[in-house]
């Protein structure tokens, strides 16, 4: 714990690498001391509270000894995150700390049967990600978690197993958290596909598609961009987007080449700083020239360099977009 406390307080997009690395490596290593105090073995209730109370009185370190009060935060979807970012990272590190032994030794939730509260665990990092608004790849913490386990333990499962059943389990909460929101399935779905890695990013990407949603033209885009996801994941098998501009031959497609190039600069201007709403919103400005080209150019072509090139050319309008959402799992 107090290894991977200390590294998530380095990662700059935890509370913008601001809290002390020393004081997350004692928060750390004094998280469960308290558990053998005869206070703790009376009222368990008081776990934490009370290792925030014995460091403070025993002059810890005063910003680790507020995060050992709060490491056990949330303790449901209706109670407060920690309000501390060294408590934040700290109960970040345990949960993830218990996910990943739990998962290692095959403890892994079926049905209603969860005896380890992992399901509380992964909501609980879930929920402090996006109230936080702290970025970070979920399976590269849960890899660094991993890692400082011993080498020699018998884990029941091999270690790729274990994290890819874990991020699998993960993703699977987040999704949840979002239904228990009140989201459509299918915006959540859409969202989901294309990429939860960064909770927060994703939290935002989905309010800025449901924002989007409730937009008049919005099914038309959609639906837009549904026909160009499908077609490229019946037909595009090798489309890597890398298009050639000399050979697209007709008006329409030269057109949507012109619609690409302009929308391109602006999206990756607008993904670097995250303006969801804007990046979605662009779809209104380049659909009609794909609604032109799939009405004036045969895509599937008899020239397989001229079929290859076109397919290539939407899969780089895809590749744009899709890092919004998955657009195919939309039912318009």
């Amino acid at each position: 714990l107090s290894a991977l406390c200390e590294w998530l307080a380095a990662q700059p997009g935890i509370a913008g690498g601001k809290v002390n690395t020393a004081s997350a490596a004692v928060a750390g290593r004094c998280a469960k001391a308290d558990l053998v105090s005869q206070m703790v073995g009376e009222f368990d209730t008081l776990q934490g509270i009370m290792g925030g109370i014995y460091g403070h009185k025993m002059g810890l370190d005063p910003v680790a000894a507020d995060a050992l009060a709060e490491q056990y935060l949330p303790a449901g979807p209706e109670t407060p995150v920690p309000a501390t970012d060294l408590g934040a990272i700290l109960s970040m590190a345990d949960k993830a700390d218990t996910l990943v032994g739990c998962f290692g030794l095959g403890n892994i939730p079926t049905g209603a049967a969860d005896p380890f509260a992992l399901r509380r665990c992964a909501l609980g990092i879930a929920r402090i990600l996006i109230e936080k608004g702290w970025r970070l790849p979920v399976e590269e913490f849960f890899a660094k978690a991993q890692s400082l386990y011993a080498e020699d333990i018998r884990w029941k499962l091999e270690k790729p197993e274990a994290l890819a059943k874990l991020n699998d389990f993960f993703a699977g909460r987040v999704k949840n958290l979002f239904l228990t929101q009140g989201n459509d399935t299918l915006l959540v779905e859409a969202v989901m596909n294309a990429g939860s890695s960064d909770v927060w990013a994703a939290s935002r990407r989905l309010a800025a598609l449901v924002a989007e949603a409730a937009k008049p033209g919005f099914a038309d885009n959609a639906q837009t961009f549904k026909r160009v996801a499908n077609i490229l994941r019946k037909q595009g098998a090798g489309a890597t987007g890398a298009f050639k501009a000399e050979l697209l031959a007709e008006e329409p497609e030269k057109a949507l080449f012109a619609a690409l190039e302009d929308m391109a600069s602006k999206f990756d201007a607008l993904w670097a700083e995250d303006r969801f709403d804007e990046l979605l919103a662009l779809m209104d400005g380049i659909r009609p020239a794909v609604d032109a080209f799939f009405d004036g150019v045969m895509v599937m072509a008899e020239e397989p360099e001229l079929r290859a090139n076109r397919l290539d050319l939407l899969q780089a309008l895809l590749s744009k977009m899709g890092r919004l959402a998955d657009f195919s799992a939309l039912q318009m």
